[in-house]
């Protein structure tokens, strides 16, 4: 069988679904047609990069070795860290080493990180010793920050350099750098970051003119343990296409793309969401199963001793529920609405804190805001809540100890107006209380709200009840 359709494209885009949706035929086709997986990979190897993130590790990693050295980085450069490992963890330490030394340092570094120690070292050691010593001063900054994201591949020249002279050395280090030359980084005989110089600004500069008179002089930097999301901010900020990486000294060490940012972002706002809920901050499907269990099971338990908060709360109107069993059906109502109402509140603040809409200093208007939003809902669910709540009671009741409609309508209307104002002040406070004491603002903060949640509705609820019954 052969894929044949008018479009190259169009044969990509087959393969990638055919990939995802049933692996092992996919890898079956490439095995037998081999000019088109090495065209595919040598025009768009982030589809080829795809393919194979879709593949078995083994399946994967033949179809890699197939490849030229060249093109087998560039596909590598385009999958996922994790990915990239363990399809490597499938291939001869010294077939991995030629493989990695063909990528961009970064990449390598973020790569050689995610092997498993014992494979690590196999690879480093089967690597030149430049090409190790490189990705070693790469590990050794934490994968959120500037020096966890840079790349050493930049271009730079020295003050007193003319703008023809530049020209000319950027002709012969495009090969080697690539789309890594947007910028052009001015540095002084010590190395120390002068100025910067955009491929636009040098190429209608005239010939003779030096860089310095051309150049942006002092430009924004970081230094390698800055921050991921200050990057980002930054490079947002100022519309930048990269950002120098200093040392304390002030020497070039590297830059961090806007394709780093991006990634970034979209790291910093997964993880945001799995501590949310308790996972582990940057946990992904490739974390190994013991990990994972070591990350989640603090909170696992946590989560544990706050639900016999709730019980115990519960418990203490043992004779109430006893007595009128019907409260028992409106009781996760009443929590599950409040809870609800507070886990928007809690993404809003945790969103405008990541995005920098929320300073230190106006903390407390977004507090009341959300204390606002909680009144006013809170009215129009209790009116609603109260008046189904007695059509409900009508209807279901028939005990002697019965209910009236109005008092169970009385009782939903007040558990759900404090509800809702608790959920709408833990919502907002708790991601603030977290920065405050120097915690990622969306750790388990959806664990917080749920124990907060249930035990004031659940109390409300039923004390309520046993005051007005």
């Amino acid at each position: 069988m052969r894929l044949r359709f008018p479009r190259p494209r169009d044969v990509t885009e087959t393969l990638r679904e055919l990939a995802r949706h049933a692996p092992e035929q996919a890898e079956a086709y490439l095995d037998t047609h081999h000019d088109e997986w090495e065209e595919l990979a040598e025009s768009t190897p982030e589809n080829a990069a795809d393919i194979l993130e879709a593949l078995g590790e083994e399946g994967a990693a033949d179809l890699l070795r197939d490849l030229d050295l060249d093109d087998a980085g560039d596909v590598l450069d385009q999958m996922r860290p994790e990915a990239a490992a363990d399809v490597l963890e499938a291939i001869r330490p010294a077939t991995a080493a030629a493989l990695i030394a063909e990528m961009n340092a970064d990449q390598a570094a973020d790569v050689i990180g995610a092997l498993e120690a014992e494979d690590r070292t196999a690879v480093l050691s089967a690597m030149d010793d430049d090409s190790a010593t490189e990705i070693h001063n790469l590990l050794v900054y934490a994968a959120d920050t500037a020096g966890g994201m840079m790349t050493t591949d930049y271009a730079a020249l020295q003050t007193g350099v003319s703008a023809g002279e530049a020209i000319e050395a950027l002709r012969r280090l495009h090969d080697e750098l690539g789309s890594n030359l947007s910028y052009v980084y001015v540095v002084d005989e010590m190395d120390r970051l002068r100025g910067v110089v955009s491929f636009r600004e040098l190429v209608f500069a005239r010939p003779a003119q030096g860089l310095d008179q051309v150049m942006f002089a002092d430009p924004v930097s970081v230094t390698p343990e800055t921050d991921r999301e200050v990057v980002a901010e930054l490079i947002q900020r100022y519309h930048l296409f990269a950002i120098p990486v200093v040392d304390d000294g002030g020497h070039l060490v590297g830059m961090v793309k806007i394709s780093e940012a991006l990634e970034a972002i979209q790291a910093e706002a997964g993880e945001d969401l799995a501590v949310m809920f308790g996972a582990g901050e940057g946990e992904t499907v490739f974390t190994s199963v013991r990990q994972s269990v070591r990350m989640r099971l603090p909170w696992n338990v946590f989560n544990l001793i706050a639900g016999f908060v709730t019980v115990f709360v519960i418990a203490m109107f043992e004779d109430t529920l006893a007595r009128y069993a019907i409260l028992a059906a409106f009781m996760p109502l009443v929590a599950g609405l409040s809870g609800n109402s507070g886990a928007q509140a809690v993404a809003v603040t945790i969103r405008s804190i990541a995005v920098g809409d929320l300073p230190r200093g106006r903390e407390w208007r977004a507090v009341r805001r959300e204390l606002g939003i909680g009144l006013t809902r809170g009215v129009v669910i209790a009116v609603l809540g109260a008046i189904l709540a007695s059509i409900a009671v009508r209807v279901f009741q028939v005990d002697s100890e019965a209910i009236t409609a109005t008092g169970m309508g009385v009782i939903i209307f007040v558990s759900m107006m404090i509800g809702f104002l608790t959920a709408a002040l833990a919502g907002s406070s708790i991601p603030l209380l977290l920065r405050r004491f120097g915690f990622d603002p969306a750790m388990a903060s959806n664990i917080f709200l749920t124990m907060i949640t249930d035990a004031v509705g659940f109390g409300v609820f039923l004390a309520t009840a046993a005051l007005l019954l």
